[in-house]
């Protein structure tokens, strides 16, 4: 069961752990996104082109830790997320939460 109100499932991340982010924080980068695909997390590593996956460290990334270019979401309060959960897409690692306002 997940502990933190974050859900990744971009599994090839290097910051995924269990379907968990252990970025710390993250940014959601989509300034004119209209839907979840103009959306990306740019916190995202591709653990297969990296070699820092053993060094990434244990710390749990919640909404509180998110910070949001995309200005049309419905949850977006001064660069802010403010949702209660939030999912991040397996796919491009888009924001699955992302609602138009």
């Amino acid at each position: 069961m997940q502990n933190t109100n974050l859900k990744c499932n971009a599994t090839n991340c290097a910051f995924n752990q269990r379907m968990e982010c252990s970025a710390g924080a993250i940014n959601i980068r989509g300034a004119e996104a209209v839907t979840t695909d103009g959306t990306t997390c740019s916190s995202y590593v591709d653990r297969n082109a990296n070699s820092f996956t053993n060094s990434v460290n244990s710390v749990r990334t919640n909404t509180h830790n998110i910070s949001c270019e995309a200005c049309k979401c419905k949850y977006n309060k001064k660069k802010n997320c403010t949702a209660k959960g939030v999912s991040i897409g397996a796919n491009k690692a888009s924001c699955d939460t992302f609602i138009r306002k």
